[in-house]
């Protein structure tokens, strides 16, 4: 039984945790209003839209409830620590997490330099890439990098 202090407090929470939601965006409901969400968080960042789209494609496949066995969540996949990190607060909100996992993103590529570096580090962590000076040798990041890339350039080819 909860005492009933704690309970205040959690009602409290509840309550002010329902008063946020309206100001956040609704729900993903397609896989259609992922990739909207995409390109509309692109635009500030200066990353391609079409990369972000191939991102989020490879990493949730436009679900926004998308949690992996490490604990990244969302349509990007964003592990709690950069959730918090690029300023998300409900990683499960599509515009939040798009917005957040797109920073994260041009942040990697104006720390490496390249789209494909930066995707390892998406994908494996910055500390990887620098440690092996590129891509590191793991099987998963390197046909993750190569899956991205793969749908970047079908993403681009789908918006001329």
């Amino acid at each position: 039984m909860i005492p009933t202090g704690l309970q205040d407090v959690l009602a409290r929470i509840a309550q002010i945790q329902g008063s946020l939601a309206p100001m956040s965006q609704a729900p993903a409901q397609s896989f259609a209003d992922a990739m909207q969400a995409a390109t509309q968080a692109a635009k500030p960042s200066g990353v391609d839209p079409a990369l972000v789209q191939a991102v989020i494609q490879a990493e949730s496949g436009g679900d926004p409830k998308a949690v992996s066995k490490a604990g990244a969540m969302g349509l990007m996949q964003l592990m709690p620590e950069t959730a918090q990190d690029m300023g998300v607060t409900d990683p499960f909100d599509p515009a939040q997490n798009v917005a957040g996992g797109t920073r994260y993103l041009q942040q990697m590529i104006d720390r490496f330099g390249n789209v494909p570096e930066a995707l390892a580090a998406y994908n494996a962590g910055p500390g990887a890439v620098e440690k092996h000076g590129g891509i590191p040798p793991y099987t998963e990041t390197r046909h993750y990098v190569q899956r991205v890339l793969d749908l970047y350039r079908q993403n681009q080819e789908g918006h001329r």
